[in-house]
């Protein structure tokens, strides 16, 4: 069998003759390559899959509440370097309005609002954590 370049380190490999369509070496980094580009196509392609992977993460942060702010008070130099990160973005915004963090899907008053349920989070403070945000659910009687 002809031997190939592969398509993450750009080596040339020879394929297993039981894959006659390799494109990627048995290199381990290759091989991550391999599977996260398989992953991230399947998650833009297959809703059933998307739909599994999301509440599988909803399980394993179900299961482990605390992970996060265990691994912060264990990483204090993760922990800066993220705050230092996120005060650069925030920087960065051109909209003095917008230095609070928001979700993409935060509510902007440029159209009528939706019956539905939403997340609360103050604005006041740093504008990272929501810790203190609430779910509620909005129930639109008039628009006029």
């Amino acid at each position: 069998m002809a031997k190939r370049h592969c398509a993450a380190c750009q080596k040339v490999f020879e394929p297993h003759p039981h894959v006659p369509v390799q494109q990627y070496c048995s290199a381990p980094d290759c091989q991550k390559v391999r599977r996260r580009q398989w992953q991230q196509h399947k998650l833009k392609s297959d809703p059933d899959y998307r739909d599994n992977q999301a509440r599988a993460q909803r399980q394993w942060q179900q299961d482990h509440p605390d992970y996060w702010r265990t691994y912060r008070q264990g990483h204090p130099d993760y922990t800066a370097r993220n705050r230092n990160r996120q005060r650069q973005r925030n920087q960065k915004r051109r909209h003095p309005q917008s230095l609070e963090i928001a979700k993409m899907d935060a509510y902007r008053a440029a159209s009528d609002p939706i019956s539905g349920t939403y997340w609360l989070v103050p604005v006041s403070g740093e504008g990272i954590a929501k810790m203190d945000a609430c779910m509620v659910e909005l129930a639109i009687v008039s628009t006029g």
